[in-house]
């Protein structure tokens, strides 16, 4: 005999959740690594331009002397020019310092180090193809006391005769002095400038 068919049984009713309200809670902060710049840290542009800067207030700075007549004497002159040199270098350490992508102290640093050498690599390259032109105003030029020293070292003038050789030696410690204190400049005005660049972005960030 055969079984009668069974209906299936509805299942057991459960109850039911209500939907809940979307909630937005906020974009979530994913911490960005920095990309490795596999060409390096140096930037010519503001480092160039460093350096045009520096070199433009040199002359400027020279022609102001003259005009003064600060030339006058060797001892207003040194001094004049060796002001000149520390201003211009800091100055153009600053420029590479505040036109840099990078903010970092030790980069700012290197690149108004940077500037400062460069100037000088660029002086003497000036001075090379100067003496190799005969362009007369060498003269000039000697008047700078590290110029002439640069001069003498790439033979462009020879050392006058009859100098004593406590007077060399007192030359090339003034030489020395102020090219340190020049790179120092430009290592100064590098840090600051790049500072300020620091100070700028923070202060124009959204709060």
């Amino acid at each position: 005999m055969r079984e009668p068919i069974r209906e299936p049984t509805p299942q057991e009713e459960r109850p039911g959740r209500a939907p809940e309200p979307l909630r937005y809670v906020g974009p979530s902060t994913v911490p960005s690594a920095m990309p490795f710049n596999v060409a390096g840290l140096v930037e010519w542009a503001p480092t160039w331009g460093g350096v045009f800067v520096a070199l433009g207030v040199f002359l400027l700075l020279s022609s102001l002397g003259v005009a003064i007549g600060v030339s006058s004497g060797a001892t207003g002159v040194a001094i004049w020019e060796a002001i000149s040199v520390i201003i211009a270098f800091f100055l153009g350490g600053w420029f590479a310092g505040r036109t840099l992508n990078i903010i970092d102290p030790l980069v700012a640093g290197a690149h108004g180090l940077l500037v400062w050498a460069v100037s000088i690599v660029f002086t003497v390259v000036f001075i090379i193809a100067a003496t190799l032109s005969g362009i007369s105003s060498l003269a000039n030029l000697a008047r700078v006391p590290f110029v002439s020293d640069l001069l003498r070292f790439v033979g462009a003038t020879p050392p006058p005769a009859g100098a004593a050789a406590g007077t060399a030696v007192t030359s090339a410690w003034v030489t020395f002095v102020i090219l340190l204190l020049s790179v120092i400049a430009a290592i100064i005005g590098g840090l600051v400038g790049n500072q300020g660049r620091l100070s700028e972005i923070s202060e124009a960030r959204p709060r």
